[in-house]
């Protein structure tokens, strides 16, 4: 019985930590009497807490003061410069590799292109861990505060164990990357689905904040979708939920890189209406195939139209599916043409089952390509702050 109640008193304390640190994020810069307040919690219990905070290097005391009555409080703010974490986001052929501090704010990004059908597994990845070395040593050369790399993949990951399960877009089976880089750098490595990476930085930086049940779905290489339920992610069995462009739509399609027939992505990402298109124009990006629906050209047209309304399926189905309060759209499909988000609410409208009608709000994300990064980064930090807290 003693081991259970010190269990539970651990666990109060590592919760009232976490409220006061999520706060102090929120909030700050906030004085000790009004976290005590807001918290109900004794001056003492916040005192004590803040002061672990400021050992670990994660809260400072600002030069500013609170201006109400009588005597003046210090306040208290994060310090963003306290931990780094080296965040990967990784793609079909391009891969984002940067910085980011405890604030969230990305202080320096590079970029990897390579082909990775072309390419086996090792080389692309040593590519990355080329331009990961060399941040490494920018870092060195001040005062390192680097807690741990991050990387988010599209496709089946086993967050646990560290492999890439599989990856239609970037043609990987059984892959043990995260072994891989720590031996080669020494780093706890941390990996995850990139939508799912996408949505948690939502959750702590963007849209869906303060959302019971949110829905991230992701537009791009391949098409995605992420659940959160009172801020957590909802995974499934085996880290595998949500992966909604695998699900069949036509089963006399065309094929897809998953090597089945007929999945939703393959009437939807870039790739597909690239190779649509150059039954009818040379094209080499979404972008041409807008830039021609703009111009008029019926095939364009047509093409477009069709792309509309997979996506508004799409969005119905996860919609029937997970019941959310707030649907976010996002991916590169997006950002390209961010006006789009009116026309696939207006198809999404037309289409939905009449008991969903109205109980959801869709919108953008006010993160947009930073998403992936912030999120891989915010996975680093969470378990960082688990085992320190």
């Amino acid at each position: 019985m003693s081991q259970i109640i010190k269990h539970d008193q651990e666990l109060m304390k590592k919760i009232n930590k976490e409220m006061i640190l999520n706060l102090i994020r929120e909030k700050g810069p906030i004085s000790r009497a009004d976290l005590a307040k807001i918290t109900n919690m004794s001056p003492t219990s916040i005192s004590r807490i803040v002061t672990d905070f400021s050992e670990l290097g994660l809260v400072k005391e600002t030069n500013l003061t609170s201006s109400g009555v009588g005597r003046k409080a210090i306040l208290l703010d994060t310090d963003p410069n306290s931990i780094h974490v080296i965040s990967v986001e990784m793609d079909q052929s391009i891969s984002k590799i940067g910085v980011v501090d405890f604030d969230g704010n990305i202080i320096l990004k590079e970029e990897v292109t390579y082909d990775s059908h072309v390419m086996d597994w090792e080389k692309v990845v040593d590519k990355i861990c080329n331009t990961i070395g060399g941040i490494i040593e920018q870092e060195n050369s001040t005062e390192s505060k680097i807690i741990g790399i991050g990387i988010g993949i599209p496709g089946i990951v086993d967050d646990k164990s560290g492999r890439v399960v599989f990856s239609p877009q970037l043609g990987w089976k059984d892959v043990g990357i995260v072994d891989y880089i720590e031996k080669r750098f020494g780093y706890k490595t941390t990996i995850d689905n990139l939508i799912k990476s996408k949505a948690i930085a939502e959750n702590v930086y963007g849209s869906t904040k303060g959302s019971k049940r949110a829905a991230l779905i992701n537009f791009g290489t391949g098409v995605g979708s992420a659940l959160i339920v009172n801020e957590e992610i909802y995974r499934g069995i085996t880290n595998s939920a949500g992966e909604i462009g695998h699900t069949t739509i036509d089963p006399n399609g065309r094929l897809c890189d998953c090597g089945r027939i007929g999945c939703l992505q393959t009437f939807i990402t870039e790739e597909a209406l690239i190779q649509e298109a150059r039954a009818f124009k040379n094209v080499y990006s979404i972008k041409e195939i807008f830039d021609s629906e703009i111009a008029g050209e019926n095939w364009a047209i047509n093409l477009i139209d069709r792309l509309y309304t997979y996506v508004g399926i799409a969005v119905c189905n996860v919609i029937c599916m997970y019941n959310p309060d707030t649907v976010i759209i996002t991916g590169k499909l997006i950002e390209e043409r961010p006006e789009i988000l009116d026309v696939i609410m207006k198809r999404v409208d037309d289409r939905i089952w009449a008991p969903f009608k109205n109980t959801y709000e869709i919108k953008g994300s006010n993160l947009c390509e930073k998403s992936g990064m912030l999120g891989v980064a915010s996975l680093v930090i969470n378990k960082y702050l688990d085992a320190e807290l």
